[in-house]
């Protein structure tokens, strides 16, 4: 190999290595796999926290999935939002 080689399960970059990381590891620490729905209901979760918590986010995404069949790519897409829950988010009365 040159270069450098990483392995591992999941992998966030930036503020997700710090916020979404977690939510990743804890749902592949089950013992299967979790479904195509399963594991986009879990990255539309984590995009949901990092866009909460990350004052220089959008909330606009785009989703790619690769299996050995080819590349599906799906967007733009928009998230949800619930501004009537930023005083709980803040941390700020």
């Amino acid at each position: 190999m040159l270069g450098v080689a990483y392995e591992a399960p999941s992998l966030a970059t930036g503020f997700g290595a710090y916020l979404a990381q977690p939510l990743l590891r804890a749902a592949l620490e089950r013992d299967r796999l979790p479904s195509r729905e399963e594991a986009r209901e879990l990255l539309e979760r984590c995009l949901r926290v990092l866009y909460y918590r990350d004052a220089r986010s959008f909330n606009r995404y785009e989703v790619a999935v690769v299996t050995e069949k080819g590349v599906e790519l799906e967007g733009p897409l928009t998230l949800e939002a619930n501004w009537d829950i930023a005083h709980a988010v803040s941390g700020f009365e």
